[in-house]
């Protein structure tokens, strides 16, 4: 495994190591103390998480995340200020997979970061899952790739998990708690991100939620994949988390 911080403060880039050392004893995080030099080295090293203190002062939090998505899905952490909610949801928003409040221990970000892991994909063993087509529509889950029409559409490693959970259980309602749940943990009060995350989704392939092709709501609920059968399906599929 490659760990990347970005951030200019010393001590938190010496409890980043500490706490990635705890579980991944032979991993040495590769830092960058500005934005700038920190997506350079993202694109270059192509690390397998990324950990971001946002006190540089080169590049607003939004620009940098915004920039990352722009060319990777990496995972995301962000180590944050305590108690700047705002800051939380908007780099969920524009990107981070998920958010640390500062102060804490080495513990919880080892577990975060292990669980980032998890959740984004990170794999011991080769991705067995062939694409997935639904129409127009082709979603390759060894690959975090998504194609419309033979056009790639860009997703966040958060939006590609959403799309992907729908999909698998195309034709039943998942609930808006099996979404929070599978994209973020519960770790944070997530109930706004589900349907943010749903409105960038719909977005990004075309959709819209008056006359949706693809995802429909269900008020109160959750959400519903209506695309066209899957190609790969031979049964209904049951809801994985």
């Amino acid at each position: 495994m490659k760990a990347a911080f970005i951030g200019t403060e010393v001590r938190t880039a010496e409890l980043v190591t500490l706490a990635v050392h705890l579980r991944w004893p032979d991993v040495n995080p590769i830092v960058a103390t500005t934005a700038a030099e920190g997506l350079e080295m993202v694109e270059r090293e192509a690390p397998d998480v990324v950990i971001m203190h946002p006190d540089f002062t080169d590049m607003t939090l939004s620009s940098t995340i915004g920039e990352m998505r722009g060319f990777t899905n990496v995972p995301l952490l962000i180590l944050g200020h305590q108690g700047d909610e705002m800051e939380v949801v908007t780099s969920l928003e524009v990107g981070a997979d998920d958010y640390v409040r500062l102060p804490c221990d080495l513990t919880e970000i080892m577990v975060r970061i292990w669980a980032l892991l998890r959740r984004v994909g990170l794999r011991t063993e080769p991705e067995t899952d062939g694409p997935i087509s639904s129409g127009r529509l082709v979603i390759s889950p060894s690959t975090y790739e998504v194609f419309m029409d033979d056009r790639r559409v860009v997703l966040t490693s958060t939006e590609f998990r959403l799309l992907h959970l729908l999909v698998k259980n195309r034709g039943t309602v998942v609930a808006h708690q099996t979404l929070e749940r599978a994209l973020w943990g519960g770790y944070m009060d997530s109930s706004r991100l589900v349907k943010k995350y749903v409105q960038r989704l719909r977005r990004k392939l075309g959709d819209h939620a008056r006359e949706p092709v693809w995802i429909a709501s269900v008020h109160g609920v959750g959400y519903r994949f209506i695309g066209p059968p899957l190609a790969s399906q031979v049964a209904p599929q049951p809801i994985t988390v």
